[in-house]
């Protein structure tokens, strides 16, 4: 065939064999210009591969989990043991924390009724339901929350239903998923006749009796009781619209030692979160990033800035700082506004807090003259949602001064409030900078006598204060 295919095109005229010959050509170099694309098509065939394993990752870590409620339903100890890592671990409400296949299987076959399979008319359902996996970027460890429904008892005995939600981690292993960290937070386990509106609160110790004459490797890593008291187990994923992690759920019991010790660690947390929020505030401002800076505020916050007025909400507020500059950094601009030397008072019921902050300022334009200032906050925050925002913000200036000239020559008035950009409130107080000596009033009492700070302002024949 090669022969007559080669003997007919040597007996083609010579134009159609150029022809031919120049089409061979333009192939051949078609097909060295097709190698960018598979490049392209290499790239983006990775990319497809790597999806493919995060979304078969995820089908991967919900049948593991479906599959362990199966075993579970009918008592295959075991093969429920066999779907665990070799240092995976079982947590369930107090009972403490169970390392390795050995030590779960027997907690397990411990619950279950003590022996492989179930007895003759036993009910043990473990639904796993509502499941919201997320695998890790790499593909090798995931995790995933799930909500447990229970159905258990034993005919013409007794019959119980429980809730639970599971957090649970899983790792990778040899290209096989497997369950690293099962914890369940037991929302409740109540007898069917009476049900859950009926619980009482549970005991201070309310492990199972398998844990009490079984005790687990670990003790248990958080403290909390089910239903009727309230708890939430803690999301290891951000909300899927807003992208926000949901605020530490509260540390909440009935029994009065712990509920103290909780309240306490509440709030000494809050106390942090507010210091944090207003360092976010002194850093977002130092660089006149002002839609940051508003954000940190409540819808109905407001903004004061010695003498210019009060701003409200968080529109009015990102407008008004633009008075004290353009938005963005820009070159040889100096802006920053320390938060220094806080006192941070939160209320008993952890909703609102005040807190007092000296604010040194430096501000300068490259090659001109800079300024210094000096001041002190007074604010009010509040908790919504579980987050701590700015209800109030006030910075009273003592004063501004020529960076050159010094505060032995120089005091620059406080600027009063705009015709361009109007506050909505006149200023709370009228004072001046220095060399005046306003007093801007104490939220706290005197931490030693414990009397209100109400100390008279001092004389300014300026603003006819005697």
């Amino acid at each position: 065939m090669a022969a007559q295919e080669e003997a007919r095109r040597m007996s083609l005229p010579k134009p159609i064999c150029r022809a031919l010959v120049a089409t061979a050509l333009a192939l051949s170099c078609g097909s060295v210009h097709a190698q960018a694309p598979r490049t392209g098509a290499a790239a983006e065939i990775a990319k497809l591969s790597a999806e493919v394993d995060h979304l078969e990752g995820a089908r991967a870590v919900r049948k593991l989990q479906r599959a362990y409620g199966y075993y579970i339903d009918r008592g295959l100890w075991d093969e429920a043991a066999d779907l665990f890592a070799d240092d995976g671990t079982v947590e369930i409400g107090m009972d403490g924390v169970y390392v390795g296949k050995a030590r779960i299987r027997e907690y397990l076959q411990r619950l279950g009724g003590g022996k492989p399979g179930l007895s003759y008319g036993q009910l043990y359902e473990h639904a796993q339901l509502q499941p919201e996996v997320d695998v890790a970027a790499d593909g090798l460890s995931a995790k995933a929350r799930w909500r447990e429904l229970q159905m258990t008892g034993h005919f013409g005995k007794d019959a119980f239903w429980g809730d639970a939600v599971e957090e649970n981690s899983y790792v990778k292993e040899g290209g096989v998923w497997k369950l690293k960290a099962l914890h369940v937070y037991v929302d409740f386990v109540a007898p069917h006749v009476g049900g859950w509106p009926r619980l009482q609160a549970a005991a201070a110790d309310w492990r199972s009796d398998t844990a009490k004459a079984f005790p687990a490797d670990r003790p248990p890593t958080e403290r909390y009781r089910p239903f009727p008291d309230p708890n939430v187990a803690p999301f290891h994923y951000k909300n899927p619209v807003t992208g926000k992690v949901p605020a530490d759920r509260p540390l909440i019991s009935s029994e009065p030692r712990i509920a103290a010790y909780a309240r306490r660690v509440e709030l000494l947390k809050d106390h942090d979160k507010i210091e944090n929020l207003q360092a976010a505030y002194g850093f977002y401002f130092d660089k006149s990033l002002w839609g940051e800076v508003a954000d940190l505020f409540a819808d109905d916050g407001s903004f004061e800035y010695g003498q210019m007025g009060v701003y409200v909400g968080k529109a009015h507020i990102r407008r008004a700082l633009t008075l004290l500059g353009k938005e963005g950094p820009e070159f040889g601009k100096l802006n920053n506004h320390m938060q220094l030397q806080e006192i941070i008072d939160v209320a008993p019921d952890g909703k609102t807090a005040k807190a007092r902050w000296r604010g040194m300022v430096q501000l300068a334009r490259a090659n001109q003259s800079g300024q210094w200032g000096d001041g002190v906050y007074e604010n009010d925050y509040v908790k919504q949602n579980g987050v701590w925002k700015i209800a109030r913000l006030h910075f009273y200036p003592d004063g501004f001064t020529d960076y050159d000239a010094g505060w032995t020559k120089s005091a620059i008035p406080l600027p009063g409030p705009s015709a361009a950009i109007p506050p909505d409130k006149p200023p709370t107080e009228i004072y001046r900078g220095f060399p005046g000596a306003y007093i801007p009033p104490y939220h706290y009492d005197h931490p030693v006598t414990g009397k209100p700070m109400t100390i008279p302002q001092p004389a300014d024949s300026v603003l006819g204060r005697k």
